[in-house]
């Protein structure tokens, strides 16, 4: 299957309209195998242009949900190996944020089942990596999962808010700090303990100081994102605290 779909893939970016639909028709055949699972995995990892391992990324998101159950402990494996490989050492950012994508929702099963007990401190190591693309993927995944898992995360809670209050406050990549934001955002939506609200007061500070930042450079829907993030903050401790 690996060599037909791997033609069918770089058919499906063609111009042609008509060869593109008759390669969506053949993907779309092959996808009902599980075995659709590695050979897009091996494209994700193996083929030359980063158009062709994201539009792999992109398939395998969407069939991977259908599919897990049916695959062996060792492909299982394989899947899940292969995406923290593709989040580490691929170079395109794209390729990178569609592999974060399959592995938020694989984590949605496999992480309440005990099957991934390597992502979380994954993660948390990615986050202080010295290189950018590596904590900013550790966060988009921290903001994504606690979306789908974030009951698994009240372990390392107070960890996980003193590491996004360090990434807000990272002074070499905006990226980083913009992606931690959003991390922020995710968590105030998910807790409602009072405690853990009430320790986002430190946050403050440098929510504001992203937010003058991004309008700064002209990211004015970033901006809003953080006001946005900053006025849900303020309710919440108002709920709590009764004034600040």
């Amino acid at each position: 299957m690996a060599q037909s779909l791997e033609l069918l893939l770089i058919q499906f970016l063609m111009p042609d309209n008509d060869a593109r639909r008759q390669a969506e028709d053949q993907i779309k055949r092959l996808a009902k195998d599980p075995q659709v699972v590695p050979s897009l995995i091996h494209h994700l990892r193996t083929a030359k242009t980063p158009n062709v391992r994201q539009l792999a990324a992109v398939l395998l998101r969407k069939k991977i949900t259908g599919h897990w159950g049916k695959l062996s402990p060792q492909l299982r494996q394989l899947v899940k190996q292969s995406l923290i490989e593709s989040i580490t050492v691929e170079h395109s950012p794209p390729v990178r944020r569609a592999s974060a994508n399959v592995v938020s929702i694989i984590a949605k099963y496999a992480v309440p089942a005990g099957e991934w007990p390597d992502l979380l401190p994954f993660l948390f190591q990615c986050s202080q990596s010295a290189q950018e693309e590596h904590r900013e993927v550790a966060l988009i995944l921290f903001s994504s999962l606690t979306e789908t898992i974030g009951n698994s995360f009240r372990p390392y809670f107070a960890d996980l808010q003193s590491l996004l209050l360090k990434c807000l406050q990272d002074e070499t990549s905006n990226r980083v700090r913009v992606a931690s934001l959003k991390a922020v955002g995710s968590f105030l939506e998910f807790t409602h303990d009072e405690a853990e609200v009430i320790k986002f007061r430190e946050f403050i500070p440098s929510i504001l100081n992203v937010s003058r930042q991004c309008l700064a450079s002209g990211e004015e829907d970033v901006a809003v994102i953080a006001f946005e993030i900053f006025d849900e903050l303020i309710e919440s401790l108002l709920l709590f605290l009764g004034n600040l």
